[in-house]
């Protein structure tokens, strides 16, 4: 295999480095190992795929002979399934070096220059040296640690090459520092990786006292120019709609659209002539204790979506394939399923696509997974370049917004040039020292959570609203900077909460008056209800029976009330698949192409979210709910003579649920007309307010004052209510919510509403000639158009019927608002006029 000039440029470099080390080393055998920990280590930094094992092979063999007498190497791989991997390749591209095996052959004297053994740290690297059955000396051989002793007395150089040094370490890193430092005590290290600035890397050099001052950067742009890495990585990314995405399996949807892209390849190569079998790499996440087996659910979605069974290969630990080095060559398997070991080192350059479910993803896993796919297969490199299709690797995520990691990776890799920085080049004196960097003092003053700045805009206006509306602040505030804001947030809050805090604790007397009642923070004062304007004793409330009983009779009227309904369903029969749009975006080169693919709904996402469907009302139990429905759905099918199956019913209840929610309310609605019960709440009582509250005087008031704790928006609408001089309003009584004297209505889902406002409207035909009245702040962006205030608007109570909503656009322009069907939405439907109360529909 004849070398890439950047392969060539490397293996000079650091050949060259470890014989000028090896000449100018110190003869004194603590200075030598202090030396071969600094100027004695060699880093390679370079993409995956660009040829590692070959570039450090080669670096062996064109030192054999120059470095004293004779040296030997043992060469370190992540994973025991990366070892024969690793041999295959130095056979057969470095014939120079005689591959040799530490677990069957420890002859000291038997030792030739350039002998190579290959292993894990694992098989050696033990807290104890007994541990290991290497490091054990038998009749018929050496421990592990004699024949290293008594090769470094026979003036043996010994050399460590470290592949894939990132991942070399791990939890064992103490463990092989300890081996490093105390049995091996290398001449030389030679240390391989893509993933470079790596914690664990970092961490091993700290432990093992060695600092790289040999470094070789390989940049990506060298790899490709050599026909070793494809050109662009692109990322597949499927979209739904917010409302289909409720319906479908994003993994499955994910492997799906991963799955055409492979096969895409596969019809590439074949219009080209090329006998190359592509490969679809499949990543899992870790089993959880109590969950399911990730690569059996996975397995059974590849099926579900046409991939043969006989094509699928898997490999995680607890299924290790022993012959896993060669699914790189065996064309029988298109997808193989794997966890973490397959992303480090597994050479298949006819991985083409990937697919990532494993939910914790950083920039290391994007190094390795581009080196993964990006590997040029021989075959296609004489169209390298020139086929666009094959010129890309395919990484499709279930979540684009965890894409962080190939980001990062692809910026690190753009970023890194070529460059060269060895002992050979420039020699200098080293001073071994322990220097340690100064640790910077974490500690700060932290706020209080209550007094932190806001989070975003829309939390800042609430606390800047509720500080003015305390008179902390003045409301010019809102003209400043966000900054200016925060500032007077923090501190307004401050003096708020000090303001609050009793000085000599809560347990003192108040002060007390000879008129008024004292309260916590003063005098209370006591305003009676003028019921000579006509404000009834009592108002009148909904009230539900008893849950038990609805639970028996009303299931059976809501099933047959949904199917008095225009839109049932009938129409969801026959619905099987949804549109997504799949965007492949080049991280590379930021270019983009769409495209549109069919999608099949999940029958389980869907069942899934039904139950949440059908749980909307937490007097009703959902299961006889919906039992109710099927039995209602078989009989109407069977009236049309129809027989759709079980499932069919099932699925197709469970997506109308889905996407008819306020059907059901409706139904419930209607089915709950005949049920509701008009009960007397508690009795009205004086209002009591405390003596720090301004209580201004309102003329049509049920107690003749403007109670102090309205909004603004509330009080603005009572002024409109008390300047009313027409004598269509009686009097006016702000309700409160949560109270058992105020009026409530039932909603679909089982909960009360609370209106605003109690009106008396003269000539209104209603108890007491009571008209209902919601206030909301505005129309555009406020509370008014919330899920539940969609069903608070189309609900009436059932004596006093419609509730009048009203708010204030732009200004001071009050409107009438009203639910538009067609909109599912809010609408503001005419000028508010206080005589329009006078109506009941």
């Amino acid at each position: 295999v004849s070398l890439a000039g950047f392969q060539q440029n490397a293996v000079d470099a650091l050949s060259a480095s470890l014989r000028k080390a090896d000449e100018i080393a110190p003869e004194d055998i603590e200075a030598r190992r202090a030396w071969a920990r600094s100027a004695g280590v060699m880093l390679l930094e370079s993409p995956t795929g660009s040829g590692k094992t070959l570039m450090l092979g080669r670096t062996l063999q064109a030192v054999r002979g120059g470095l004293g007498d004779r040296c030997v190497w043992f060469w370190f791989a992540p994973y025991s399934g990366l070892v024969a991997q690793t041999r295959d390749a130095l056979a057969a591209q470095c014939p120079g070096l005689r591959l040799r095996d530490v677990t069957t052959d420890r002859l000291a004297d038997s030792v030739r220059d350039g002998d190579v053994f290959v292993q894990t740290w694992a098989s050696v690297a033990a807290t104890r040296g007994d541990s290991k059955k290497v490091r054990r000396e038998s009749e018929s051989a050496l421990s592990l640690d004699q024949m290293l002793a008594a090769l470094r007395e026979s003036g043996v150089r010994i050399g460590v090459v470290i592949d894939e040094a990132h991942l070399n370490f791990g939890a064992a890193a103490k463990a092989a520092a300890d081996f490093y430092l105390t049995v091996l005590q290398p001449d030389f290290t030679l240390l391989a990786t893509a993933t470079p600035n790596d914690q664990k890397l970092i961490e091993f050099e700290k432990s093992a006292g060695i600092v790289v001052e040999n470094r070789v950067v390989v940049a990506r742009a060298d790899v490709v120019a050599a026909g070793l890495n494809k050109l662009g990585l692109m990322m597949g990314v499927l979209r739904f709609s917010a409302e289909d995405a409720k319906l479908i399996d994003p993994e499955q949807a994910t492997l799906t659209a991963a799955w055409m892209q492979h096969k895409a390849v596969a019809a590439g190569l074949d219009e080209r002539g090329i006998g190359v079998a592509p490969l679809m790499l499949v990543q899992v996440e870790d089993q959880a204790a109590g969950s399911d087996d990730p690569v059996k659910r996975v397995k059974t979605k590849l099926l579900e979506i046409g991939v043969d069974e006989e094509a699928i290969a898997i490999h995680v630990s607890g299924q290790p394939d022993p012959e896993f080095h060669t699914l790189a060559h065996d064309p029988t398997k298109a997808v193989l399923i794997f966890k973490v070991a397959v992303a480090t080192g597994f050479d298949a350059p006819r991985a083409w696509t990937l697919v990532s479910v494993r939910p914790n993803r950083g920039k290391s896993f994007g190094l390795q997974i581009v080196g993964r796919i990006m590997r040029v297969h021989p075959a296609v490199r004489p169209i390298h370049g020139k086929a666009g299709l094959l010129d890309r690797g395919y990484v499709f995520l279930t979540d684009p917004d965890i894409q962080q990691g190939l980001d990062a990776a692809v910026d690190e890799l753009k970023a890194v040039r070529s460059s060269i920085a060895v002992i050979a080049d420039d020699l200098g004196v080293f001073e071994f020292s322990n220097l340690s960097k100064p640790v910077l003092d974490g500690a700060h003053s932290s706020i209080p959570a209550s007094a932190a700045p806001p989070v975003d805009d829309a939390e800042r206006a609430a606390r800047l609203t509720a500080l003015i509306d305390a008179g902390l602040l003045s409301a010019d505030m809102f003209e400043k900077s966000a900054a200016e804001q925060d500032r007077a947030v923090v501190s307004g809050e401050w003096r708020r909460a000090v303001a609050q805090t009793p000085l000599f604790g809560d347990d003192l007397p108040t002060s007390m008056s000879p008129d008024r009642k004292p309260g916590p923070f003063g005098p209370l004062r006591r305003f009676p209800l003028r019921r000579d304007r006509g404000v009834p004793p009592v108002l009148l409330r909904e009230v539900l029976p008893e849950a038990h009983e609805l639970d028996g009779t009303i299931v059976e009227g809501v099933a047959r009330a949904l199917f008095r309904q225009s839109s049932t369903p009938f129409d969801m029969l026959n619905i099987v698949t949804r549109h997504a749009t799949l965007s492949l975006t080049d991280l590379f080169l930021r270019e983009t192409e769409t495209s549109g693919v069919n999608v099949r709904m999940s029958s389980s996402r869907i069942a899934e979210a039904a139950q949440l469907a059908f749980a909307f009302n937490d007097s009703l139990d959902p299961r006889r709910l919906k039992a109710a429905m099927i039995a209602e759905f078989r009989r109407h099918c069977e009236y049309r003579g129809a027989a759709p199956s079980e499932t069919d019913l099932r699925r197709a209840l469970d997506f109308f649920a889905m996407q008819r929610p306020e059907a059901l309310e409706d139904a419930v609605r209607e089915a709950q007309a005949d049920r509701k019960l008009v009960v007397e709440s508690e009795p009205l009582s004086d209002l009591v307010i405390g003596d720090e509250a301004p209580a201004l005087p309102a003329r049509l008031g049920a107690y003749e004052i403007f109670p102090p704790d309205m909004n603004g928006e509330e009080r603005a609408f009572a002024e409109l209510l008390d300047a009313d001089l027409s004598g269509t309003v009686t009097w006016w009584l702000r309700l409160k919510e949560n109270t058992k004297w105020a009026v409530t209505l039932i909603l679909p889902n089982g909960r009360r509403f609370f209106p605003d406002f109690a009106v008396g409207v003269a000539g209104r035909l209603t108890p007491d000639h009571i008209a209902l009245v919601e206030i909301k702040d505005d129309g555009e962006t406020g509370r008014l158009h919330a899920d539940l205030n969609r069903q608070k608007i189309r609900s009436r109570h059932g004596d006093y019927r419609n509730v009048t909503w009203a708010f204030r656009e732009t200004g001071e322009r009050w409107v009438e608002a009203a639910y538009e069907p067609s909109l599912d939405r809010i609408m503001a439907r005419a000028a508010f006029q206080v005589r329009t109360l006078v109506n009941i529909y």
